[in-house]
């Protein structure tokens, strides 16, 4: 669904960044602060130029593609989401259908309907959005780029999600709700790309990782081959190790800062 092949960017400081991700994968974009995984974002988004490299969604580069029709095909959620304006959460949700000015209204109905009822927000479509919680209003903009990739039954083509950080500032439950929603997609054939900072999480829920510092690679593959304890450790500079709970589910903790060598 997506690829990117040697992207090097002056900004971020990525260098030779290559990725392959098929429909109804999670990568999961990792490493510490700065170390250029929202820059990497922006490049899978066409928002940021790289200085040389190319990124493909659907077998056509980002140049290829008219905007508008990319927009019907790939969705962005940056980290956060100000909205200054009344405004209802159904109304906020059919944003999402602006690339599809010239279909009729029916289309836009049934994307928002959709949406709302991918992230458990049916009952919610005539409220105030400005009265929602935090979690709340993260889970509605989730719906805004749902509504933005549906397509009726029998038209469907590969679609793709590009999140930045969709847990922030989240309590556990709302994050859980949020990955779970990101598997539950991916599960409807929807690649997608997630920056993570909570690496069980990324653990729990991706297919595929990608760890990152200062722009270059750590470790790239199958995520239980990425977050090992060395490879966290030459991400993040500390002490690693990984648990397994009663129920199998695996945790990353971290014991400590690396003792200066």
């Amino acid at each position: 669904m997506i690829q990117a092949q040697n992207i090097c960017v002056t900004r971020g400081n990525l260098t030779d960044i290559s990725l392959n991700l098929a429909p109804g994968e999670v990568l999961a974009l990792m490493g510490p602060n700065g170390s250029g995984k929202s820059t990497l974002l922006h490049v899978l988004a066409g928002d940021l130029k790289p200085r040389s490299g190319a990124v493909t969604v659907a077998g056509r580069t980002l140049k290829e593609w008219p905007s508008a029709e990319l927009a019907t095909r790939r969705a962005v959620l940056p980290q956060s989401s100000q909205v200054v304006f009344p405004i209802t959460v159904a109304d906020l949700v059919a944003i999402g259908r602006l690339p599809y000015r010239h279909h009729g209204s029916g289309s836009e109905r049934a994307a928002v309907a959709w949406a709302l009822e991918a992230v458990g927000l049916t009952s919610f479509a005539h409220r105030s959005y400005q009265r929602l919680s935090g979690g709340e209003r993260q889970r509605v903009q989730f719906a805004r780029i749902l509504a933005q990739i549906w397509q009726p039954a029998g038209t469907r083509k590969p679609s793709l999600l590009l999140l930045d950080e969709p847990t922030n500032n989240l309590d556990p439950a709302q994050r859980l709700g949020i990955m779970q929603l990101v598997r539950r997609m991916a599960g409807q054939g929807i690649a997608i790309v997630v920056v993570l900072h909570d690496l069980t999480e990324a653990l729990r829920f991706a297919d595929q990782g990608l760890m990152l510092r200062e722009g270059r690679v750590v470790a790239q593959g199958p995520i239980r081959d990425v977050l090992t304890p060395e490879h966290i450790g030459a991400a993040f500079e500390v002490e690693a190790m990984l648990l397994t709970d009663p129920t199998g589910t695996s945790h990353v903790t971290v014991l400590g800062q690396k003792a200066a060598s």
